[in-house]
């Protein structure tokens, strides 16, 4: 998937199950940690195509939990770099953050159905929940999985509805482009597509 490019699905108001557009993939890295007192051992490191795999595969499955099946588009890939631990001054991690804008208009009355259904789905999957926020015109509910990558659903002040997944530190890749900082800046686009139930008004 190139990053930034338009990544569109099919899904409500027919019912049916999400669309997986296909393409490039974008890369990115993850290095594994010893767990306190183990042997010590040959790092493993997991590139940057490897992780940004990780983050589509949580936004899908978070999305195949959803019916209807709400219409979206790939949001624009971010990454950077995180400051080291302390004691580790010399390794330089990076993050990446992949995301779904969805395009199918929910209603204010359909809001906190919507983080409902991803929250219980989370739970479902043993991940743990960090933050909800049970406001009805802006719900959301954040999680994270046991190997360190956060999801996020959120609302826009304008009723738009966005999925994020970003990897925990990770290091830099030798098969791809890193990015760097956001690719596109401007605003998530407005959802315009009516579903017959994520968009009705009671």
């Amino acid at each position: 998937m190139q990053s930034g490019g338009a990544e569109l699905n099919v899904g409500c108001p027919g019912g049916g199950g999400p669309g997986r557009p296909g393409g490039a993939r974008v890369a990115l890295v993850r290095r594994s940690e010893s767990e306190p007192g183990a042997e010590s051992g040959p790092e493993v490191t997991i590139d940057q195509l490897d992780a940004t795999e990780r983050c589509e595969t949580l936004l899908q499955d978070t999305l195949d939990a959803v019916r209807p099946a709400p219409v979206w588009q790939g949001a624009p890939a971010r990454a950077g770099a995180r400051l080291p631990l302390p004691g580790r001054e010399s390794e330089l991690l990076w993050y990446v953050t992949r995301g779904r804008d969805l395009l199918t208009v929910v209603s204010l009355s359909r809001r906190a159905a919507l983080a409902d259904v991803v929250e219980r789905h989370w739970r479902r999957r043993g991940w743990t929940i960090t933050s909800l926020n049970a406001g009805r015109d802006r719900p959301g509910v954040a999680a994270a999985t046991p190997d360190g990558y956060r999801l996020e659903l959120r609302f826009g002040e304008s009723g738009e509805a966005g999925l994020t997944a970003s990897s925990p530190g990770v290091a830099r890749s030798e098969r791809g482009p890193v990015l760097s900082g956001s690719v596109d800046r401007c605003a998530p686009p407005l959802p315009y597509v009516r579903c017959p139930y994520w968009s009705a008004l009671v």
